[in-house]
């Protein structure tokens, strides 16, 4: 199976690493990210069995009028495989193929020989929109014979398409020197024919037979395989990849957009694609929410975070915002902090909605205790010597707080806190801010992101993790 593939110099992919770990690789992310590029060039890793099933570079990425340059002079792509001998020991294997002078690509003929299967968009269109020759000349077709279908490939269509059909044929027919296959199907009493199908209905007929058909441990390579379908079909059909993969030991690589679908699949499988000033970078592991909050620029949150204090001015929102960018930014891009008031708030807002279906996690200041079974979680903490450590006392008490104003701000962060009691300590920010003539919410950043690199790197990622947990 390929284990890694690294693209340099084709579209948008100037140097993208991605790292294999599942039998499925759902790639997804926003449109332009070069998914289709992916799935172009995967189907390339092999030498097929046939002709008909071996692909090439110039089968989906070639120069022409219009698109002068889709890749550039010295573009290659790079894959590494892993086959277990006998001895079930890994055998690693790597193959480049690239560009070379004279226009030639160079490498094909070191392939590895698998059965390999490109199913685009294109690949299946609705008889009757294309208008192919069984419709053309309907009393010229001659019927071949016809099977039965059933076991895991009636159950699937079935299960995916929440239908309870008592019978599903696949017809083989000839016309001429051409033949093909066709699917109908019964159910109380009305039969029909894929060419009286919705392309929902026919599509996903079409898919699950092709899967069922390709001889074992084939490379299969399908273009949004949830196109029209509702979402439960789509989460089912992703259901059906994992079993199909565990029943026939197939590689399958996807372009999605769904996630219903995403959420079918192990953590492992799912890779969004993130276009950055660098290139495009592989996130591996991401949850079908996070993937789904991406994919909609943030406007439809993985979750919601409740935190103490209110308002704009919450030092335990900048706090845990701080945390969590040092880690994963992209992981912060799709989740919404909100402070709502006290710990009891906290608590109570994220069990009254715990039988929701809404993700919420509530992070308390350190000085409370973590119920991580109700995904209440705590941020880490530095002051040990007190019983109440609010995020200000955290941050006035940190020692490289205090270095960082001695040398940036020429402030003895001590002395000042002399002038600082009997003052609630939510008005601490306002009073630093005003004796150092600067604007408090900025203050509370530029502090905060110091006070985050005096916690220990396991406190900011167990943090983090938690919230990632509480997305699933």
């Amino acid at each position: 199976m390929i284990t890694r593939i690294f693209l340099q110099g084709f579209r948008c992919h100037n140097s993208t690493l991605l790292e294999i770990n599942s039998p499925i690789t759902a790639l997804c992310g926003l449109n332009g990210v070069g998914k289709s590029t992916i799935l172009q060039l995967a189907a390339v890793a092999y030498s097929g069995r046939n002709p008909q099933n071996t692909y090439s570079i110039k089968h989906f990425i070639y120069k022409q009028k219009f698109d002068p340059s889709p890749f550039a002079e010295d573009a290659s792509v790079e894959f590494l495989y892993c086959q277990p001998d006998t001895n079930n020991r890994k055998n690693i294997q790597q193959l480049t193929i690239s560009r070379q002078q004279g226009g030639r690509w160079s490498g094909y003929k070191r392939r590895p020989k698998k059965d390999v299967l490109f199913i685009g968009i294109g690949s299946y269109l609705p008889k009757i929109e294309k208008f192919d020759f069984v419709y053309k000349y309907p009393n010229e077709v001659q019927l071949l014979g016809e099977s039965s279908v059933e076991g895991p490939t009636k159950d699937w269509i079935c299960k995916i398409l929440s239908r309870n059909y008592d019978q599903i044929t696949a017809k083989e027919f000839a016309l001429r020197r051409r033949k093909g296959k066709i699917n109908s199907v019964k159910q109380a009493d009305v039969a029909y024919s894929e060419a009286q199908m919705g392309f929902s209905e026919a599509r996903s007929q079409y898919l699950v037979r092709v899967l069922e058909d390709l001889p074992e441990k084939s490379c299969v390579l399908i273009e949004e395989p949830e196109i029209s379908l509702h979402p439960s079909a789509q989460y089912h059909f992703g259901c059906y990849l994992v079993d199909v993969c565990i029943r026939k030991g197939h590689q399958i690589f996807l372009a999605t957009h769904s996630e219903p679908l995403l959420k079918a699949l192990p953590k492992e499988s799912r890779v969004y694609l993130e276009r950055t000033h660098q290139g495009i970078n592989a996130i591996g592991g991401i949850t079908a929410k996070q993937a789904h909050s991406l994919m909609t620029d943030g406007n439809d949150k993985a979750l919601r975070v409740f935190v103490e204090d209110e308002g704009d001015k919450s030092v335990a929102k900048i706090l845990l915002e701080e945390i969590i960018r040092r880690h994963d930014v992209t992981f912060l891009n799709c989740i919404d902090i909100q402070p709502i008031g006290s710990c009891d708030a906290v608590k109570n807002v994220v069990r009254a909605l715990k039988d929701t279906d809404l993700p919420i996690a509530g992070v308390l200041d350190a000085d409370q205790n973590p119920i991580p079974r109700e995904n209440i979680f705590t941020l880490p903490g530095n002051n040990q010597e007190t019983t109440e450590r609010a995020p200000e006392k955290e941050i006035f008490a940190c020692s490289k707080v205090k270095e960082y104003l001695r040398d940036q701000h020429r402030l003895n962060l001590d002395d000042f806190q002399t002038s600082l009691v009997g003052i609630d300590h939510h008005d601490w920010f306002d009073k630093l801010a005003h004796r150092l003539s600067a604007r408090e919410i900025a203050l509370m950043t530029e502090l905060a992101k110091v006070y985050v690199t005096s916690l220990s790197e396991l406190d900011r990622s167990s943090l983090v993790d938690q919230l990632k947990s509480a997305c699933r």
